[in-house]
């Protein structure tokens, strides 16, 4: 359900000769290049942050924090050409970070995982229920376990996307997959908390 209607939303590929006017004016502090840049990526980032945590009452934090991140680090950007992968990359990092820090709470308190998204989207009682199943099964991967299966299977990102995304190799990716689509089905079974 969730891959049919999230993977239409992928961006457009944009002019390369935009994205050298975009880092450079960037890189140079121009206000315009800044305005352009959020522009161009708020969706993309949104959008991320949205699949892989759901209606997340920090959703709004992280998407900020990304994009502090991004303006930090977009003298670090090589390539022209690898300014969307380098943005998916950097906003992966801090869904990682994130994910983590959540983990760590949840020791102390509840976090919430997402779960309102369900009540908020889906009118059917039935179907609300198993959204609700699928976030808390969710809820139970690992961040790298949780980032990787968002990406490939409701992003639609290839495997060396993936991996290039991650910062993992493809070997990495393929394992961890594969122990995540396990353990998530093993979740939505029952077979772990």
């Amino acid at each position: 359900m969730a891959t049919s209607t999230l993977r239409h939303l992928r961006a457009l590929p944009h002019d390369g000769a935009d994205d050298v006017r975009l880092r450079d004016g960037l890189c140079r502090g121009e206000e315009a290049a800044a305005r352009a840049f959020v522009e161009r990526f708020q969706r993309d980032v949104n959008r991320l942050v949205w699949v892989v945590l759901g209606g997340d009452r920090e959703h709004d934090d992280l998407v900020q924090e990304t994009f502090e991140a991004l303006f930090r680090g977009v003298h670090a950007v090589r390539s022209d050409a690898a300014l969307p992968a380098w943005v998916r990359a950097v906003t992966v990092n801090t869904l990682r970070a994130a994910l983590r820090r959540r983990r760590w709470l949840r020791l102390f308190a509840p976090v919430d995982d997402g779960l309102g998204v369900a009540d908020e989207t889906v009118a059917d009682e039935a179907r609300r229920e198993e959204a609700r199943r699928v976030w808390r099964a969710l809820g139970t991967l690992g961040a790298d376990e949780r980032l990787l299966l968002v990406l490939r299977e409701v992003e639609g990102y290839e495997l060396t996307e993936c991996a290039e995304a991650t910062g993992c190799s493809l070997a990495t990716v393929k394992r961890r997959l594969a122990r995540a689509t396990a353990r998530l089905r093993r979740a939505m079974e029952g077979q772990l908390p």
